[in-house]
């Protein structure tokens, strides 16, 4: 039953943004995952679901799985794993810490390296947020910077902001503790980007919690 929600709601996602979809975002936000607590959140590019796609499709964007894992009720050992569809695969790990927490805003900052072709990166420094709306709805995103520690070359900014939606409790499997769909935008490091562009770049991910 669960597998056939998120299936059903991977492909409303991808008809509404229809042609524009480019999965390029690995989503982090603010709040920190509470200890011995797991965070999973999943994006899957629709081109690498099936050779049907638009080639548009095929061509761009990333399928991540981002984590996020409570070593104490302030810091995660948080990353990301992720495919391109350029055939790109990179990991990202690091710590972050949630140095502000309230019943409206959570606010936390981050370091770690990700390891991506034969460069090895340091993103530093990185502010993550989340603002929390009624009914469990909240806004979550983060800034971050890109260095190069392979050439000693700062690549620099990427950031990515999204709308979160609770899936009801009555449809939520009692092993998780709540699942949520993000759709959002995220903008990539120009040059980090090929091809290089200024663009905001729709996004989603299926945010679930242990």
């Amino acid at each position: 039953m669960l597998i056939r929600i998120i299936l059903n709601l991977f492909l409303l996602t991808q008809l509404f943004f229809a042609s524009h979809v480019f999965a390029s975002g690995g989503y982090d936000n603010g709040t920190a995952a509470g200890k011995g607590k797991l965070d999973l959140d999943l994006t899957i590019n629709p081109g690498d679901l099936s050779n049907e796609w638009p080639e548009s499709l095929d061509e761009k964007g990333q399928s991540y799985l981002v984590w996020g894992y409570g070593l104490d009720d302030e810091f995660d050992f948080h990353g990301y794993v992720s495919h391109g569809a350029d055939g790109t695969d990179q990991i990202y790990y690091g710590l972050k810490y949630n140095f502000l927490s309230t019943d409206r805003l959570d606010l936390s900052t981050a370091t770690g390296l990700r390891h991506i072709d034969s460069r090895t990166d340091l993103i530093f420094p990185q502010f993550l947020y989340t603002i929390k709306l009624s009914n469990d709805f909240d806004i979550i995103g983060s800034l971050t910077n890109i260095y190069n520690t392979t050439d000693d070359d700062n690549i620099g900014q990427s950031s990515d902001i999204a709308f979160r939606i609770p899936v009801p409790k009555s449809m939520t499997p009692s092993f998780f503790r709540d699942i949520k769909i993000a759709v959002g935008l995220f903008k990539p490091s120009t040059r980090d980007w090929k091809p290089s562009s200024d663009n905001w770049y729709p996004t989603y991910s299926i945010d679930c919690r242990f």
